[in-house]
């Protein structure tokens, strides 16, 4: 059974206009959401005409009929139905027309000789795609006819074409993948790090108690001194086995055997084991005194001071970068309290 909209005099033509653009309510059972608050509107590609899904499946659900909007002679299925995804059903049209088009018209710019050749492609494209948007009937005639003679032509060439482009976002889908499967495992990493580090705070922390219930009176400060020095060697360890894991790495996993000499590994050992213990892994904490003296000045050197000592802007005009230097650690010395001039006397 086929239903239409007829309109015979103006007032019901302007109040269907006005149904027409009222999104609560459907054009064809004139059901509003007030009634039917799960009502959802559909449209078919052929003509985009909106009606309910009730309707639809009411009018189509027997086979194709004819669209029940007055002055559309268009034959639709059920199946050509879909929710449109814009609220502007022209842009809704439009978007479908270019993503049919593109779906033929699938060439890159590699297929061209040349940019202006690609160009001239991409011009003829967009009138086509105007012409079906925007056209006359005759235009939109004439370009449904190029569209598919084009089609029929380039067959296996749009076939190729679609396929190149499913590989390059499947292996664009295998990359994102496989980047976010390496962020959730450093973030994993992550986790197990700290898990580790609360794990080792609260052994080190227990290890400190016993020292302090274990040890003689008078001599805690010796226990606490001792097991910091033991923690700072492990951590010296961890660092030493991450370093060495690094260059094992970076070296690809090559390894060639006969290279290293035992006898001379086994020595260094032996030495290195008779030396006593150093916690701070050699750094040298002695107090030193800087020198001021014009003939020490040019051995502190600094990404900015070699600039200004080496380009010909800075040393033709007269400037002197030991005459800063010296300024400069004049002011820092002189912020913290401290006076050469002072120091000079009482030496």
């Amino acid at each position: 059974m086929a239903v239409s909209l007829r309109h015979s005099s103006a007032t019901n033509g302007n109040s269907a206009a006005a149904l027409d653009g009222d999104d609560e309510a459907c054009p064809v059972c004139k059901t509003t959401r007030y009634f039917n608050k799960d009502m959802e509107f559909r449209i078919n590609t052929e003509c985009y005409h909106r009606m309910c899904k009730t309707c639809v499946e009411r009018i189509f659900k027997d086979g194709p009929n004819q669209c029940p909007y007055a002055g559309c002679h268009k034959t639709l299925r059920l199946r050509g139905f879909k929710a449109a995804y814009f609220a502007d059903l022209g842009v809704e049209r439009e978007v479908d027309i270019r993503r049919r088009v593109a779906a033929v018209f699938n060439q890159a710019e590699d297929d061209f000789d040349g940019l202006a050749s690609y160009n001239d492609y991409l011009y003829m494209v967009e009138c086509l795609t105007d012409d079906l948007t925007n056209g006359g009937d005759a235009a939109r005639a004439a370009a449904e006819a190029r569209l598919a003679d084009y089609e029929a032509r380039h067959k296996a060439e749009i076939e190729r074409n679609r396929r190149l482009a499913k590989e390059s976002d499947e292996a664009r889908q295998r990359r994102l993948a496989a980047e976010q499967e390496s962020a959730r495992q450093r973030r994993l990493q992550d986790l197990r790090d700290d898990a580790d580090a609360k794990t080792s705070a609260a052994r080190f922390r227990e290890e400190m108690l016993d020292s302090l219930q274990s040890a003689d009176v008078g001599h805690a400060a010796a226990a606490v001194h001792k097991i910091v020095l033991k923690k700072r060697g492990q951590q010296q360890q961890q660092q030493q086995h991450q370093r060495a894991t690094l260059d094992s790495a970076a070296g690809g996993g090559l390894s060639i055997r006969g290279l290293r000499d035992k006898k001379a590994a086994a020595a260094d050992a032996a030495a290195e084991s008779k030396k006593p213990y150093d916690p701070y892994g050699g750094l040298d904490l002695t107090t030193q005194r800087v020198d001021l003296a014009p003939a020490q000045l040019p051995q502190y050197t600094s990404e900015w001071l070699d600039v200004t000592r080496s380009k010909h802007e800075y040393t033709v005009g007269g400037y002197s970068a030991d005459e800063y230097l010296t300024r400069a650690l004049f002011e820092a010395f002189s912020g913290l309290g401290v006076f050469v001039d002072e120091e000079k006397e009482t030496r």
